[in-house]
């Protein structure tokens, strides 16, 4: 015979009861298939190479022509500064949005995700990263990508 509760705090907290427990009796293989795998992130020699064209029209005068720093005051795209902020074992997807949603500075956005995965092709070969499968534009699959020598 199952209890009558009256009150919603009790009723509360015995479906939550029952959902912990029905959580407890699944089998690890269920828990399992929720893991997603990571891979190192790559870029195609294609997508660097239109990320340098774009790079020099909308980027280099605050980033610089070495991506090093520019006269603007961009902070330098290369190197350890760029390696202890994007290139630390961070999903890639964390260097897509920051670049994604903030840069340009005067039109964040302004560009399709295309154009920012091209961008980010380019930064990746100038600061040493190997070229391989395409890197991709939507967020859900840079998650699953590695920044990291």
């Amino acid at each position: 015979m199952l209890p009558i509760v009256r009150s919603a705090a009790p009723r509360l907290a015995l479906a939550v009861g029952f959902l912990c427990g029905a959580g407890l009796s699944l089998p690890l293989s269920a828990h399992a298939q929720d893991e997603t795998t990571t891979s190192p992130v790559s870029y195609s020699s294609e997508q660097a190479d239109r990320g340098e064209t774009r790079y020099a029209r909308d980027c280099e005068d605050c980033h610089g022509d070495d991506l090093r720093g520019g006269l603007i005051g961009g902070p330098p795209l290369r190197g350890a500064a760029f390696e202890q902020k994007f290139a630390n074992g961070a999903p890639a997807s964390a260097m897509f949005m920051f670049m994604s949603t903030m840069m340009p500075p005067n039109s964040p956005g302004r560009f399709s995700p295309e154009v920012y995965a091209d961008l980010m092709a380019f930064i990746l070969k100038e600061n040493g990263f190997s070229a391989g499968e395409p890197l991709p534009s939507d967020v859900e699959a840079l998650n699953n990508l590695i920044v990291e020598k």
